[in-house]
């Protein structure tokens, strides 16, 4: 499928508002490429205490004080994690929020974004680094491993093992474009 038709079939299948009520937010950003579209994915750095250290995820975190909704977490989130900024797109749309199984209160609103080109990025101290992952490709990538003791479906991204809420959000994406 031709990335303007993916991208229509996403922007046509997406939420139109945000869940206000999630505790957090991340941003799923999309590039067109030469052979369809492409996701970008960021690696947690390792810290004690943090259930989601050293995962492969989405940018993004906790809504916080000076945060108008969930739409404003993510942009600031991201600006701080990546530098990229958010701020002069529009959202395509939003998908269903998840609730993570590590904390079963806490639900994660993803916000999807479209780029075109290459933004310039600058990770800090929260993340060690990024990719930008075919669409098309993860299907083929889709397994089952051992993380931090639980036995979970994965992505094997080269080295790297995508698990638990992103992996569910990738579950998510695939599935809007269903098997085209």
């Amino acid at each position: 499928m031709h990335p303007e038709d993916q991208l229509n079939k996403l922007t046509e299948r997406l939420l139109k508002s945000p869940d206000e009520d999630a505790d957090a937010a991340v941003a799923i950003l999309i590039r067109p490429a030469a052979d369809g579209l492409e996701v970008f994915i960021v690696k947690r750095a390792e810290v004690d205490g943090d259930p989601w250290s050293g995962d492969m995820a989405f940018p993004g975190g906790k809504k916080a004080a000076q945060d108008k909704g969930v739409l404003d977490a993510a942009v600031r989130e991201v600006m701080e994690e990546t530098g990229i900024d958010l701020k002069p797109l529009k959202p395509l749309g939003y998908m269903e929020p998840l609730t993570s199984w590590v904390r079963r209160t806490f639900r994660v609103q993803p916000v999807v974004y479209l780029f075109e080109g290459d933004p310039p990025i600058t990770l800090n101290y929260e993340l060690t680094k990024y990719m930008w992952t075919p669409i098309g490709e993860l299907g083929k990538l889709r397994s089952r491993a051992t993380v931090k003791g639980f036995d979970s479906p994965v992505y094997m991204i080269g080295d790297d093992v995508v698990w638990g809420l992103t992996c569910r959000m990738l579950d998510m994406l695939i599935e809007i474009f269903g098997d085209d």
